[in-house]
C-alpha cells in the first residue's frame, strides 16, 4: 500500500460512509410504532450467546497455520517479507506447557498478570498457588515454606472457581494482590460458579460473542480479551487494535502516521482488511516488527 493510498484510506476509514439506501432511511420521517411491534423486533434481532452446532476453527486445527501464512505472504507481499525474515515458528499454534488449562484459570491468569512486567507478575502468581493452589506431587510439601525452593508454576493446580469465590480478598493481598486484582479474580470466579460461563459455552460462541459477555466482566478489558481469544482459544481472526506494540508496527508498515490518538480502531481494521481471516498471525509478525522499529509520535 502506498502512502497515497494509505492516507485515502484513512480519510475513509475515519469519515461516515452512508449508503443510497442508508441515505434514504435518514431522510424519512420517524413516525411512532406500537409498543408490542418494537419489542417484536427487538427480541427477534437478539443474538444468542453460543453458536449452536457450530465448530469454531483455530490456529491449533490441521494445516491452519500452513495456510494462514501462504494466504499472507500473497496477499501482503511486505508482510510476507518480515515472515521469510523471522527465524522463530509463529508460536500461537504450537502445543504449550499451559494448553490444557481451562478458559477460567487462562482468565484469572490474565488479570494476575495485567499491568505487571513478567517476572513480577509470575513471582506473584507463585506466592499465590503456594498458598491457594493443590501439589501436582504431594512429596515437595516441604518446600512450600521455604521460598528459595525449585517450586515451579507447573507444580501446582490453580484453585476451583467455587474456592476463589470464598477467599477473603485482605488475605488475598498478602501473596502480593491489590485490591482490585483481588476483587476482579472473584468477579471472574463468580461468572464460572453460578453457571454463567462455562468451558463448553466460551468454545461455542464467535469471537463477538466472546467480547461482549467477558468485556461485561469487571477487571476484563479488551486488550485481555483480545489475547484470551488469540492465545487460549487460538482464534484465527483476532486484532488488537488497543495493544501499543501492534498500533505503532502497523503504522510502519503502512507508512501512516502514529500519533496518540491515531491510529483509531477504525482506521487499523480498514488496514489490516487483507489479512483477513487471518488477522492473529499477521498482528504475531507485527509483535516482532515492533521489536525492530523506532517510531516518532506525532
Amino acid at each position: 500500500m502506498t502512502s497515497r493510498r494509505s492516507a485515502r484510506l484513512l480519510a475513509k476509514a475515519a469519515s461516515p460512509i452512508l449508503t443510497p439506501k442508508a441515505s434514504k432511511v435518514l431522510k424519512k420521517p420517524v413516525t411512532k410504532k406500537p409498543a408490542v411491534r418494537v419489542a417484536a423486533v427487538v427480541l427477534s434481532t437478539k443474538v444468542p450467546a453460543v453458536d449452536a452446532g457450530v465448530t469454531h476453527a483455530t490456529l491449533a486445527d490441521p494445516g491452519m497455520m500452513e495456510a494462514a501464512i501462504l494466504y499472507l505472504k500473497s496477499a501482503d507481499p511486505k508482510l510476507g517479507q518480515i515472515i521469510d525474515q523471522t527465524t522463530d515458528e509463529c508460536s500461537m499454534s504450537l502445543t504449550r506447557d499451559d494448553d490444557n488449562e481451562t478458559s477460567f484459570v487462562s482468565l484469572c491468569k490474565s488479570v494476575i498478570f495485567q499491568q505487571l512486567a513478567g517476572n513480577a507478575a509470575r513471582a506473584i502468581l507463585l506466592r499465590f498457588l503456594k498458598r491457594y493452589g493443590t501439589l501436582t506431587d504431594t512429596s515437595k510439601a516441604p518446600l512450600l515454606n521455604d521460598d528459595s525452593s525449585e517450586l515451579q508454576l507447573t507444580d501446582f493446580e490453580f484453585p476451583t472457581a467455587q474456592q476463589v469465590v470464598a477467599m477473603v480478598v485482605e488475605e488475598m493481598k498478602a501473596v502480593g494482590l491489590g485490591q482490585r486484582k483481588a476483587e476482579y479474580l472473584q468477579a471472574v470466579a463468580e461468572q464460572f460458579n453460578s453457571g454463567a460461563l462455562s468451558e463448553k459455552m466460551l468454545l461455542g460462541m464467535s469471537d463477538e460473542n466472546v467480547s461482549r459477555t467477558l468485556v461485561s466482566i469487571r477487571g476484563i478489558g479488551q486488550w485481555t480479551c483480545d489475547m484470551f481469544l488469540m492465545f487460549h482459544l487460538k482464534r484465527p481472526n483476532i486484532l488488537p487494535t488497543g495493544d501499543l506494540a501492534v498500533r505503532k508496527a502497523m503504522c510502519h508498515h503502512f507508512k501512516v502516521p502514529f500519533g496518540k490518538k491515531t491510529p483509531t480502531h477504525e482506521q487499523m481494521v480498514e488496514m489490516a482488511q487483507a489479512w483477513e481471516p487471518y488477522r492473529s498471525v499477521a498482528t504475531w509478525y507485527m509483535w516482532r516488527l515492533a521489536g525492530t522499529i523506532t517510531q516518532k509520535t506525532t
